[in-house]
């Protein structure tokens, strides 16, 4: 009899299988005049005779029907209205029919789906989310449950219920028993990047809450789930859900495969080569002299280490197996690939450009190889390691000292930033968001700026309160007026509303050359004696020779090593110059890497990871590195430049001891 009730107008139609329904018996809750009147009124409809089926259904006397028979005539004035786009009156009617479809749940269920489908149509997301969290799903059929899935999938993004949108996916994604019939579902696509949006804790107990485990869809999606653990360097947890898989899914032996083959080529490059280090530089294209300077760094390194080694029992000298990445991202993360698969390289040490560096870093992850980088690796810190060691040191490096006790006790705990819309930018924020969180720090407002741009007074005008002036409106007329009556007294531009500076210091993580664009703008708005912190980059030569006309300005960076220093005289002595700033990033990746294969003899990558987690700590010539939180963290310092002198900042003291910037900045 059903086939005369179920009726929705919602055109989102897909396939799906394997649902679990409730079994009921409805056959004392309608009469057969009442179907038999309906059905007249029905055919009418479906005939495109709308208001003679609105005629039949008004025909049929309330007083005389069953509270579900009620609901069933209500239900279908509702839908008419809805065909007509008269969606108000459509709520109406389906809410009506709600107060007595009570006995039958899947009438009751069908209601709710079109009233959540009206409300929807109206742009009303909270009340479509609401009836839709309100209907037991259980009750619908087929083409229903279809609808109600992928409603409730598109309202669950719009409202960013990303958990909700994927257990709806799931549902609209089961049926398939092969990895063919899964991708060939209309939203696999959407699935499977959903399921990588959900936080990792949620998308696991998703799965296996779903359908009690025993989906392919589940199987395949946890599959996927050791993939990226892998990928992550997460190799312990990979194993864990390869083991739940293997446990749960044996019915799916396709999947089961795919598992077993993935840890049994993970375990195929786990063997290396304790004394042969991989190295990965541009050394053909624009960047090579960059490349070929970094390469000098290492090979005095190396000759350095097996000459002081060299009369130990049985040592065995570090050799070094170079590939050029030729400059380009894709070139140098397939050079990774070869050191770990052909060469069985213990360790990698690349990254030198920014644009390499994070695509290096990820192919080594995928091995669990130990991946040393010249250069920051910009992304979230959910996606570094123990596995990854940044020489310059990483961007929450700087962070956590700008936001240390020591730091904000000096400076302030009020910050602004302005960052970059790139990823080195977005880098910045994030770590600084969550840092100043933890140390009670307040970030007082944040602006972003466009590379691509080389004025950005705007955004200088946004944090310091000038580019919205209709709050300060009676503020700006009656200065303008007065600066009126002064007169012109200087031939300087005169600032007639002045700027509010609510923050102690401004992080300012731009290269130098936006750097240069932003810092004068400052003094434009007559904000003098910002502080304004920058990163490593700031130690340059064209920043040094504007600071004249810029102010006091900081950084964070590393220790250098001075020309009286072992380091620096043994390079002069071999190569006949003294080392640049790149020479000491490749001679500290070569010298970190040796002190790490110092702690012990390897046979494997697990053995050598296990070590250096234990180790905690690991020393080089321009600062040190703790493992915290699962990265390392450089000991950073406060670097003060004024006036062509470069001064670290003794954050405990207020004196300072001045060093040359011609002995500090490179070419």
């Amino acid at each position: 009899m059903f086939k005369y009730i179920s009726l929705i107008l919602i055109t989102l139609l897909v396939s799906c299988g394997g649902i679990q329904m409730i079994n009921r018996d409805t056959s004392h809750l309608y009469t057969k005049k009442f179907l038999k009147d309906f059905d007249v009124a029905k055919k009418s409809f479906v005939d495109g005779n709308k208001e003679l089926a609105l005629g039949q259904l008004n025909a049929i006397q309330d007083a005389k029907l069953r509270p579900a028979e009620l609901a069933t005539k209500t239900n279908l004035i509702g839908v008419i209205n809805y065909s007509n786009q008269n969606y108000e009156q459509a709520i109406f009617q389906f809410n009506l029919a709600l107060n007595s479809s009570g006995e039958d749940g899947q009438l009751n269920a069908q209601i709710k789906l079109n009233l959540a489908s009206s409300y929807y149509k109206l742009g009303d997301l909270e009340n479509t989310f609401k009836t839709l969290d309100g209907t037991d799903s259980r009750w619908l059929l087929n083409r229903d449950l279809e609808n109600f899935h992928k409603l409730r999938y598109r309202v669950s993004k719009e409202l960013d219920f990303q958990a909700v949108a994927l257990d709806s996916l799931l549902w609209l994604n089961s049926g398939a028993n092969t990895v063919d019939e899964l991708k060939e579902k209309k939203f696999y696509g959407q699935l499977v990047t959903q399921y990588f949006i959900v936080d990792q804790a949620e998308r696991v107990r998703l799965v296996q809450d779903f359908k009690e485990g025993k989906d392919f869809v589940c199987a395949y999606l946890s599959y996927l789930e050791i993939e990226q653990l892998i990928n992550q360097g997460n190799k312990g947890k990979a194993q864990e859900v390869g083991d739940w898989v293997k446990s749960q899914y044996s019915m799916y032996p396709e999947v089961i495969a795919l598992v077993t083959a993935r840890f049994e080529n993970l375990k195929k490059y786990s063997k290396i080569n304790l004394r042969s280090i991989g190295v990965v530089l541009p050394l053909t294209g624009d960047k090579s002299k960059f490349g070929k300077r970094a390469l000098a760094g290492i090979d005095h390194a190396v000759r350095k280490y097996n000459e002081q080694n060299s009369t130990k029992p049985n040592f065995q000298p570090i050799q070094i197996k170079i590939f050029d990445s030729m400059g380009s991202a894709i070139v140098g993360k397939e050079k990774v690939r070869e050191m770990i698969e052909r060469e069985n390289s213990s360790i990698i040490i690349g990254g030198l450009l920014k644009d390499e560096a994070k695509a290096q870093y990820e192919a080594a992850r995928k091995y669990g190889a130990f991946f040393i980088s010249l250069s920051q690796i910009y992304t979230s810190k959910d996606d570094k390691g123990h596995l990854l060691i940044e020489v310059p040191g990483s961007v929450e490096s700087q962070v956590s000292l700008l936001f240390s006790e020591k730091y904000l006790s000096k400076f302030g705990n009020k910050v602004s930033i302005i960052y970059p819309n790139t990823d080195t930018g977005y880098s910045y924020v994030d770590s600084a968001w969550k840092m100043a969180e933890k140390a009670g720090a307040e970030i007082v407002s944040i602006q972003s700026f466009d590379t691509n741009q080389t004025d950005h007074r705007s955004t200088v005008a946004k944090i310091l309160g000038l580019y919205f002036t209709r709050e300060r409106q009676e503020e700006f007329e009656l200065l303008k007026s007065v600066h009126k009556l002064e007169g012109n007294t200087s031939i300087r531009r005169v600032q007639t509303l002045g700027p509010i500076v609510d923050f102690d210091w401004v992080l300012l993580p731009a290269a130098p050359n936006d750097a240069l664009q932003l810092i004068p703008s400052f003094n434009y708005y007559d904000a003098f004696n910002v502080n304004l912190v920058g990163g490593p980059n700031w130690r340059s030569r064209r920043i040094s020779r504007e600071t004249s006309k810029l102010g006091k300005l900081f950084f964070v960076d590393s220790e250098v090593p001075q020309g009286d220093s072992g380091f620096v005289s043994s390079y002069q002595s071999r190569y006949g110059q003294r080392p640049g700033v790149v020479e000491i990033l490749g001679f500290e990746g070569m010298a970190l890497a040796a002190n790490v294969l110092s702690l012990g003899d390897f046979t494997s990558r697990d053995e050598l990871e296990r070590t250096l987690v234990n180790a905690k700590k690991v020393a080089g010539i321009t600062g040190s590195w703790r493992l915290e939180d699962d990265v390392w963290m450089k000991d950073m310092s406060l670097m003060s430049l004024y006036r062509g002198r470069l001064n670290k900042v003794n954050l405990a003291i207020e004196k300072s001891v001045e060093k040359s910037i011609e002995e500090e900045v490179s070419n």
